[in-house]
């Protein structure tokens, strides 16, 4: 005779108190009056299932000869970075997973959170979970960047970390890149926007993605800027940009008329946030990475074992 079928609550309650609560399999048996046998059998099929996930921990696919490379090498204040021994790990995934985990100890009560955009900040977003902390905020470091449905979009970021991690969301309802210098002064002085400025100046933890000097990047790609700029901004000698705004190789600004249309967190102030972590990998962005670190844009990097090594090499 068929053994009956557990319902999908009874497994949820087992897993929980075996998983979450810790408490041994015979005394779960003993409180739910049933065979330790059983229990065992729950939590097999839960398992099966897709209730209940067991994973390698994020810590063991660091890189730790590299990460004192990084920081010995470029002064920087932690460095995390992943290692992919396996096809079937997604690296972005992992890295926003051992990033958020790397930064979580630092949130305390107030703590106000900064983002930017990109594919990377989104993956460390959706890797957040409750923080047992009062008074989080997170806010976006620059205007509207992507579209609204996208996960890599800024304002979707700002959300779903705060969503995950128990903050408010403050998003900066303004696009990142308006058409004069005088709109962009205007919009600033709003009450709604000027407060969202002010919020941001208290930012002590900032996340935020590199974008390198190619067509392809989130920069150029979502329209911020005019296609022909490209070629502008490089003859310029601009290597990448954060927030919106560019830099060049030794890490210093570049200022030009663009800029005073940005709706963003300057460079300068970014580089005084307590803990600037930027979040970059992929070869085509260590130009990049390298001259933010070269101009203490940032003083945290979290990338892959491959970024990290062509960082170290030049």
């Amino acid at each position: 005779m068929a053994r009956p079928k557990p319902d999908e609550e009874t497994l949820i309650n087992v897993a929980r108190l075996r998983y979450e609560n810790g408490i041994p399999q015979n005394e779960i048996a003993r409180n739910l009056q049933i065979s330790e046998a059983t229990v065992s059998r729950y939590l097999k099929l839960a398992m099966e299932l897709g209730i209940v996930e067991i994973r390698v921990a994020t810590r063991a696919f660091r890189n730790k000869l590299l990460e004192t490379q990084l920081m010995q090498r470029f002064n920087l204040v932690s460095a995390i970075v992943v290692d992919r021994r396996s096809t079937d790990v997604n690296t972005v995934q992992l890295l926003g997973n051992a990033v958020f985990r790397g930064i979580e100890d630092l949130v305390l009560s107030d703590t106000v959170i900064g983002v930017s955009n990109g594919e990377t900040v989104a993956s460390v977003a959706a890797a957040g979970r409750l923080i047992r902390a009062d008074n989080l905020s997170v806010v976006t470091l620059i205007g509207g960047v992507g579209r609204a449905e996208e996960a890599s979009q800024t304002g979707e970021i700002c959300r779903t970390l705060a969503r995950r991690i128990g903050a408010r969301a403050w998003v900066l309802p303004v696009p990142a890149v308006v058409d004069t210098a005088e709109a962009a002064a205007t919009l600033r002085s709003t009450s709604g926007v000027s407060d969202i400025f002010e919020l941001i100046g208290r930012v002590s933890i900032a996340i935020v993605g590199i974008g390198a000097m190619t067509e392809g990047s989130s920069t150029f790609r979502h329209g911020l800027f005019p296609s022909h700029y490209l070629q502008t901004i490089l003859a310029a000698g601009a290597v990448g940009s954060m927030c919106g705004r560019f830099y060049n190789a030794d890490g210093q600004v570049l200022h030009s008329d663009i800029e005073a249309r940005t709706l963003s967190l300057s460079l300068d102030a970014l580089s005084n946030v307590t803990h600037c972590i930027a979040v970059a990998l992929g070869p085509e962005k260590v130009p990049a990475i390298r001259a933010a670190m070269r101009g203490r844009l940032i003083n945290a990097l979290g990338t892959d074992a491959e970024t990290a090594a062509l960082l170290c090499e030049g």
